[in-house]
């Protein structure tokens, strides 16, 4: 077995770099081949998964959601795909707490080498892979507008602070969406497709009864309200992501949704493509590492 540790040097308080001597010495005790490559510039990691990443049987990438979004990527585009094992480092790391993998290193090592991978979806936003959700709407630009320095200085409360400041302005995106069941039309302030039920470092217990291998991305459509915003959005955090009154819940193997061509998608963490999307699901595309809760509960 060949092993590939990726991770991203800016990721998270950028502290990794310590912990790499770590992994090598767990690979080098148990005689097992590891490379190890650190990325230089975005989409480097992508880059480098087309480039060398069918030469390896496993790739462990070590990163917040956006360098796993960019490894994902790279996969999408192999025939022949290594396995994907995640040992977290980023601020909130969705996609690992989803998998149930946190940031011990031991354990996680562990799962990776001495567990069977499971097969995971991966959904596409017109010609961008994605994991695990896509958004568009208010709150959407925190994750990618926040500056390195500020995320490294103020962490997960950077998050926070930059939240409050979107409640301010006005977000009402008329859509047109076509699903497998027919379409919808209306005026929202929040568009969230998410494949489990976690985002933005928060649990929503009760979106849905998704799985990370059913062939669907589930779709909430929040409208937009003049008033009471604020009070709307706190009750949908609050609420755990219980459906509200007016909301448009929608699950689905594929989406068409027309929008102005400014609206930027959110994808994973990151800054996508802008106006009309398509998104469709890709069953079972990847092969991942996960813990045995999060086997029972999302596959």
């Amino acid at each position: 077995m060949k092993y590939l540790l990726m991770y991203n040097p800016q990721s998270g308080k950028g502290k990794f770099y310590k912990k790499v001597p770590k992994v090598i010495s767990y690979f080098a005790e148990r005689k097992l081949h590891l490379d190890v490559y650190a990325s230089t510039k975005p989409q480097d990691l992508e880059n480098k998964v087309i480039e060398v990443g069918s030469n390896y049987d496993c790739i462990i990438i070590s990163g917040g959601d956006g360098s796993i979004n960019e490894v994902v990527n790279g996969l999408m585009k192999l025939e022949k795909k290594p396995k994907l094992g995640i040992l977290p480092s980023g601020t909130a790391n969705d996609i690992a707490a989803m998998l149930g993998i946190n940031k011990n290193i031991k354990r996680t090592l562990n799962i990776i080498l001495n567990k069977e991978p499971v097969k995971m979806d991966v959904n596409v936003v017109n010609d961008r892979y994605f994991l695990y959700t896509t958004a568009a709407g208010i709150f959407t630009k925190i994750s990618y507008d926040i500056s390195r320095r500020k995320l490294r200085r103020l962490g997960y409360f950077a998050y926070l602070q930059e939240g409050a400041k979107e409640l301010i302005k006005k977000y009402n995106i008329k859509m047109e969406v076509t699903h497998d069941s027919g379409v919808v039309v209306g005026e929202y302030m929040l568009a969230l497709g998410l494949s489990a039920k976690r985002v933005g470092g928060i649990t929503l217990r009760k979106f849905s009864n998704s799985k990370l291998n059913d062939g669907k991305l589930e779709l909430r459509l929040i409208p937009y309200r003049r008033t009471f915003k604020m009070f709307r959005l706190i009750a949908f955090v609050l609420r755990r992501g219980k459906k509200g009154k007016n909301d448009v819940d929608l699950c689905s193997s594929y989406y068409k949704i027309n929008v102005e061509n400014d609206i930027v998608w959110n994808t994973d963490g990151e800054k996508g493509v802008e106006g009309e999307v398509e998104i469709k699901v890709i069953p079972k595309a990847i092969e991942v590492f996960v813990s045995n809760k999060a086997r029972k509960e999302y596959f």
